[in-house]
């Protein structure tokens, strides 16, 4: 029988494909590893080398998400183990959380809240909203989830600005460098993977040259972002308008740091993927993925490709 473990819970999707999972958290898995042939990484759960040596067994790695900065994917390459990943089933739940985003900064909806609730209805006159109609919109990273918020972006009419580096030309965005789109729009989603180059991307030196009132949302890694303090120095000097966080570096963040108390933050514990949807999707992808890998065919997504070459 294969053994199948995930460092968190899995949905139905998974176990109907696969059979038995065990859930096991960080110290009961080290126990496990010997006699592990399938790992399904979930969450913020880090595999080292270290784990992937100490797994003599261990056939296919699966990350349930896109991203898998959580897996030293190299490790894996050096002993055959192809690393599955799913970019596809959560790319809608996560453009349409971007985009959530985007307006509850825009139109300041936190704040509103906060008006009626403690009945200052006058101050309402005080909060200056925004429209994404007619705005530039810059998405860093365009790949399957930049894509897809863009074209919900469409009915918005706006100038849609990109950058990404391995991205050809686009009918949806205009490629412009990194410091340009910055510099030119109102709006910016990051979307890029999380890597050697693009950690620390989002930075005291690039957030100076960005348009004053930049309202800033970050749904992929967050590493992009270089610190907190940053992001709050640019909040309160003005150059940054707003700031949504769906991700954090470390996850979860301290919850004491003064940016979350700021009016024009809005955040949520890395969860505006987890639609029903998109999760029964995500785990059907990495079941799959798994199947194939175990049968020895090329898994339909995997972050080591040079396995299959």
């Amino acid at each position: 029988m294969t053994r199948i473990v995930a460092t968190g819970p899995v949905a139905p999707p998974a176990e109907e494909l696969l059979g038995e999972i065990v859930v096991a958290g960080e110290d009961q898995l080290r126990a496990l590893l010997p006699e592990v042939e399938v790992l399904i990484v979930r969450g913020g759960t880090v595999i080292t080398a270290e784990m992937i040596e100490a797994a003599g067994r261990l056939r296919v790695i699966g990350r349930s998400g896109v991203g898998f900065s959580e897996v030293d994917v190299d490790a894996a390459t050096r002993r055959g183990i192809p690393v599955v990943i799913t970019p596809q089933s959560g790319a809608q739940a996560v453009a349409e959380g971007a985009l959530a985003l985007l307006l509850a900064l825009a139109k300041r909806l936190p704040e509103l809240h906060r008006v009626v609730r403690e009945g200052r209805w006058s101050a309402r006159d005080d909060v200056e909203l925004r429209d994404l109609h007619g705005s530039t919109i810059g998405i860093v990273g365009l790949g399957r989830i930049g894509l897809r918020l863009a074209r919900l972006l469409e009915p918005f009419e706006p100038r849609l600005l990109a950058y990404d580096p391995y991205a050809g030309e686009s009918d949806h965005a205009k490629l412009v460098d990194l410091r340009a789109l910055f510099a030119r729009s109102d709006f910016v989603s990051l979307r890029a993977p999380l890597t050697p180059e693009t950690k620390g991307l989002v930075n005291a030196e690039l957030l100076a040259e960005a348009k004053p009132g930049l309202v800033l949302v970050n749904l992929a890694r967050g590493g992009l972002v270089r610190s907190l303090d940053e992001l709050l120095a640019a909040l309160e000097s003005g150059r940054l308008g707003g700031v949504g966080l769906d991700v954090f570096e470390p996850e979860p963040p301290d919850p004491a740091h003064p940016l979350f108390r700021h009016p024009r933050v809005v955040c949520t514990p890395h969860a505006l993927w987890r639609t029903p949807r998109a999760l029964e999707g995500v785990f059907r992808e990495v079941a799959e993925g798994v199947l194939a890998a175990l049968r020895g065919e090329r898994p339909a997504a995997v972050a080591n490709p040079g396995l299959y070459s």
